[in-house]
């Protein structure tokens, strides 16, 4: 017990119990008389006046001022700058009520809180809501457990050190301690004072304006669980009395100093789990370095159409198959890919992360392919109206490959065909294709009953039938899908009908089948190629190709061929004629006595003359662009070419080339005597005689029965396979290129209803609108062509010639490349004004806008496909992607090798293919994506 505490009577306590010294403190007279004239002499204190600030319509603020000397030394720790730098403590009331100075000190010297002190202190006190924005570092905030982005983030802020002009009246908010004094924190002690007198800022202490506490933020963020414990570092200190006693504590302490080493070490990033990152993220870098390689090489083989797997792709193995052995390539240039092939090869283990596996393969194939079929669904969904070509085939595997082509208009007006599907059809029937282009539909969300305009089938039963075909399905839930019989098919049968129309071609046909099928022998063709190299030396080396059902030109190619290289034929012949084998020889002199005769080499000239005409009419009717309208122009075109052969001219030209053809070959001198001579039948009716017959030479027979009827079935099939197109273009018509440069010129009146049947085909569209911007764009059309170079290829297509150059064009009868958008159409193509040019005209000069509804008829018009040959290539695709030694690959991985061969224009991103990939799971996640 203390027996230094004195009354003021000069009574020392000594050992008196609390009863009794607080009754003598209780009864003293003298203390209560010490204490009156304490009050009375009150006013000495004050020796520095005051001004009280009195503002209008504001409470009254007293301010008064005690001397350092009336409070006990101590409660005044030494080097207390807060005592030493001011000479009185200033209190302050912002109440309204009126504080009396003797009443104060008298509150002080009694040691009790009454309302007037509480008023008066609380008045200086701040509250947290006032600092949540402005100290976004408040040491108040850090939680207990702090993560790598929170303590990233306090690190960032630094220590919470405010300054007193940043808080409330420019001051600390002052509090009573135990003795009855009022205290508050001072910025003197964000730093310390060394033995040189330098002083070096505290970075572990954070004053919180929120609390009005202080802590030891290092301890907080880097210090072990056993100081995260202490008090002053979970709850912080508002103990101002013992703050120098209570800091120099703690930053002595070994916890607080191993905490400091742990902030220092963050701070010059050299922290364990720093340098730990550091290394995870540059092995990502790594890895990442070595899929973007992976990604390149199967890009490449896809496009390509190279097979990936090996027969055997052991390490041991000579070859590993293409795949590999292009890793293997391109590592002799890529360092980390390299090393990463040694990684795999030395190590015993099973590593578990290759990337060359074929489970990566199909997934980075999958996520290429459905990225391509991404770009081009938001293509379709963005110009609100497409076609569907659909077409089904046999696999390698007896599988039936369902395909589905997007036909479609783009943002800058180009007419796109891509690629939607390739899925498995289990059914052949109309119903069951529907339903595959159902689930595909459904799928990827393409809104088919709203959006399709059109669809474009080959002449199959199921496809076209009339009550269960895969057209009437879709009408019946989409009356608006125009259905279009492929163009390229029906040429192609119009072509059949002529071959077979006639005694004379039957035969030539038959025969020069006969031909193929006899030449195709390997040893055959050896010979006929020699024939060739001696004969001329300097030509190139032609062999005759198989007749086929599918390749539409293959029938004139074959006549091309034997009609330039008759004479190495016929030598040919003629060597295999002195074979040892009986069949060979035999057979070659049968066919030298065939291909001799006149009529073969008549019916050659015959059909040469034809197929020149639709050889190049079936390449164009390939294209993808070519829009509806123009596909029948190119029709009729050949239809008037075919009329103009129609003729006894025409018909003599024909014989005299023949005539020509034999004498040039040495064939025979008396050429109409080659004609195979039929014997006359004589009349024996009663009343006639046989003199008034006139019999009738080979050359008008031919006429009669082979050229005339021919020229007459070719006409004929055009005009009835082609009239259902033509029902369809009565109603389009308007729309036309020709049609509207005419409309400029002749300034008709248009009939009321020539746009309804567009307005109920087309949603959207309003009829009255239509006409006027119809009425003021073909006034302006010619200006807006002159101003636009239509020489210019639109999209990399070489089919902007006039129909007269595509008729004149040689196109060789040899051609390996089946895709006809390689083929050269000669010049003039700044003639051509189809519905892309319109609908580039649109694009080009920004005029959408301002004819909305006739850019929705013309891209609607150019949505229309002429023909399903884009399917048809998608076919030859699957022969070339799924062969015998590829026949058990996944329908997924077909699928996205054909999305990534089809569509080769569209870009890649790889980087997004890389993050896709590592996101597909943890184990990926952790090697490929940065922390």
């Amino acid at each position: 017990m203390s027996t230094n505490i004195n009354c003021l009577c000069g009574k020392k306590r000594l050992n008196l119990n609390d009863t009794n010294w607080k009754r003598h403190l209780t009864s003293c007279s003298i203390a209560k008389l010490k204490k009156s004239n304490v009050v009375n002499d009150v006013s000495s204190f004050f020796t520095i006046k005051r001004k009280i600030y009195e503002e209008r319509d504001s409470p009254k603020k007293v301010t008064f001022a005690i001397k350092n000397e009336d409070i006990p030394p101590s409660s005044i720790e030494e080097n207390d700058t807060e005592h030493t730098q001011h000479n009185y403590l200033i209190c302050q009331n912002s109440n309204s009520e009126n504080i009396e100075p003797e009443q104060f000190v008298r509150d002080l010297c009694d040691n009790r809180e009454s309302s007037t002190v509480s008023k008066a202190i609380e008045s200086t006190n701040l509250t947290g809501n006032n600092y949540e924005s402005k100290f976004p570092n408040d040491p108040s905030k850090i939680p207990d457990n702090v993560s790598h982005t929170l303590l990233h983030y306090f690190m960032e802020m630094g220590p919470c050190q405010p300054c007193p002009f940043d808080l409330l009246n420019n001051i600390y908010p002052k509090s009573l301690d135990s003795s009855g004094f009022s205290r508050s924190f001072h910025q003197s002690y964000f730093h310390k004072s060394l033995s040189d007198g330098k002083l070096v800022k505290r970075i572990w202490l954070s004053y919180s304006p929120i609390l009005d506490k202080i802590y030891c933020t290092t301890c907080k963020l880097f210090g072990l669980s056993k100081i995260k414990k202490n008090k002053f570092v979970a709850n912080g200190s508002n103990d101002w009395k013992n703050l120098k006693r209570t800091i120099e504590v703690h930053e002595s302490i070994p916890e607080h100093l191993q905490a400091e080493i742990s902030r220092g070490l963050y701070i010059s990033n050299l922290r364990l789990d720093l340098t730990l990152l550091r290394s995870v993220n540059n092995q990502v870098a790594t890895n990442r370095e070595i899929v973007l390689a992976v990604i390149q090489i199967l890009i490449y083989s896809a496009r390509q159409n190279i097979p990936l797997r090996g027969h055997d792709e052991q390490i041991t193995s000579q070859n590993q198959g293409n795949f590999l052995e292009l890793v293997k390539l391109i590592s002799k240039y890529h360092p980390s890919l390299n090393n990463h092939l040694d990684k795999i090869n030395n190590t015993t283990k099973e590593n578990r992360l290759t990337f060359l596996s074929n489970r990566s393969q199909n997934n980075l194939l999958k996520i290429i392919g459905d990225m391509i079929r991404t770009n081009i669904l938001d293509q379709v969904k963005k110009s609100q109206l497409f076609a569907v070509i659909i077409d089904t085939t046999t696999d390698i595997s007896n599988q039936e490959q369902f395909s589905l082509v997007l036909r479609y208009v783009n943002d800058d007006g180009i007419i796109e065909e891509r690629l939607g599907a390739l899925e498995t059809a289990t059914d052949g029937t109309g119903m069951g294709l529907f339903h595959a282009f159902k689930n595909i539909t459904e799928k990827y969300d393409i809104n088919w009953r709203e959006d399709l305009c059109a669809q474009s089938y080959d002449g199959a039963a199921s496809m076209q039938g009339e009550y269960s075909g895969l057209r009437t399905l879709i009408q019946k839930e989409n009356p608006r899908a125009l259905y279009i019989w492929c163009f390229a098919h029906q040429l192609n049968l119009v072509i059949v009908d002529t071959c077979d129309c006639c005694e004379d071609t039957r035969n030539f046909f038959g025969e020069v089948q006969s031909l193929v099928a006899y030449m195709r022998a390997r040893k055959r063709t050896a010979v006929f190629v020699n024939c060739q190299k001696e004969m001329n030396p300097t030509e190139r080396v032609r062999r005759l190709k198989h007749f086929s059902d599918t390749r539409w030109t293959s029938h004139g190619r074959v006549i091309d061929v034997i009609h330039l290289k008759y004479k190495e034929l016929l030598k040919t012949l003629s060597v295999l004629k002195e074979s040892n084998d009986r069949v060979t020889a035999s057979t070659a002199k049968s066919l030298i006595i065939t291909i001799t005769t006149f009529e073969f080499v008549l019916s050659m000239i015959l059909l040469k003359n034809i197929f020149n005409i639709t050889t190049p009419l079936s390449n164009y009717l390939q294209s993808k662009s070519l829009d509806f309208i123009q596909a029948l122009k190119l029709v009729d075109s050949c239809k008037v070419k075919l009329t103009g052969m129609r003729s006894e001219e025409e018909c003599d030209s024909i014989i005299n080339e023949a005539k020509i053809f034999a004498r040039t070959h040495k064939l025979d001198d008396d050429l109409p005597s080659n004609f195979k001579s039929v014997r006359m039948r004589k009349k024996k009716m009663p009343g006639e005689n046989t003199q008034d017959q006139i019999p009738e030479s080979p050359i008008e027979r031919y006429r009669k029965n082979t050229f005339y009827k021919v020229l007459d079935q070719i006409i004929m099939s055009i005009n009835s396979r082609f009239s259902d197109a033509r029902e369809i273009l009565k109603d389009l018509c308007l729309l036309s290129p020709e049609r509207l440069l005419k409309f400029s010129k002749e300034k008709k009146p248009l009939p009321v209803d020539c746009f309804n049947y567009i307005s109920n085909w087309v949603k959207g569209i309003d009829t009255a609108s239509l006409r006027l911007e119809y009425i003021q764009f073909s006034s302006s059309l010619s200006e807006l062509l002159t101003g636009l170079n239509l020489s210019t290829k639109l999209h990399g297509d070489n089919n902007k010639s006039n129909y007269n150059e595509l008729l004149n064009a040689n196109i060789s009868s040899d051609e390996d490349d089946e895709e006809i958008n390689d083929i050269s159409f000669g010049e003039g193509t700044e003639n051509v004004i189809n519905i892309e040019t319109i609908l580039h005209v649109l694009s080009n000069y920004t005029l959408v806008a301002a004819f909305p509804n006739l850019y929705q008829a013309f891209k609607a018009l150019g949505t229309i496909p002429a023909s399903s040959a884009s399917a048809e290539r998608s076919f030859s695709k699957v022969k070339l992607i799924k062969t015998r030694l590829r026949s058990t690959m996944q329908q997924e991985r077909l699928e996205s090798l054909m999305l990534i061969s089809c569509e080769r224009d569209i870009s890649i991103d790889t980087n997004e293919v890389l993050n896709i990939f590592g996101k597909s799971s943890d184990l990926l996640k952790k090697a490929l994506l940065f922390k």
